[in-house]
């Protein structure tokens, strides 16, 4: 009978911790709010940015010349998913080497563009990166483009 009042005292604790942890701080005093993350982030937080991650400030496309020496984006128009999907993965790691307009890109990732190209029956020619970038997270609309020249030898 002496063993029966911790248990919901234990789970009164955990649940009005819980909501000291997710109602707003504004809400919640200062020490109960400390005592309430310190409690619940071992428990419970990911960190994983699963549910919620930040988009990418940058758009970025992998660009060739055409027969006529226009620029069009590599595979944009591609009938398969995968395809356009490879590519765009293909931009992204080439973005990674991007330092002050210089790039480096890996020789993996290099050697696939030059195998994308050779099977589309293009030489290895001019491949440019364009990102597309925003400047100012209250108007994503307005966009600030770079073009590197990619370097694949």
């Amino acid at each position: 009978m002496r063993l029966r009042w911790p248990i919901p005292l234990l789970v009164a604790g955990h649940t009005a911790l819980l909501a000291a942890y997710t109602l707003p701080a504004d809400l919640v005093p200062l020490r109960t709010r400390a005592l309430a993350i310190a409690y619940v982030r071992p428990l419970f937080h990911q960190q994983w940015r699963l549910f919620a991650p930040d988009p990418p400030l940058c758009s970025c496309q992998l660009q060739v010349t055409d027969a006529n020496g226009r620029w069009v984006g590599l595979g944009e128009d591609h009938p398969h998913y995968l395809y356009r999907r490879m590519v765009r993965g293909m931009a992204w790691n080439a973005q990674r080497g991007v330092v002050e307009g210089h790039t480096r890109v890996e020789p993996v990732i290099a050697e696939a563009i030059g195998r994308l190209l050779r099977d589309q029956g293009s030489s290895v020619g001019p491949v440019r990166l364009v990102e597309r970038c925003i400047t100012d997270p209250e108007r994503p609309h307005q966009r600030e483009e770079r073009i590197t020249p990619l370097v694949l030898r």
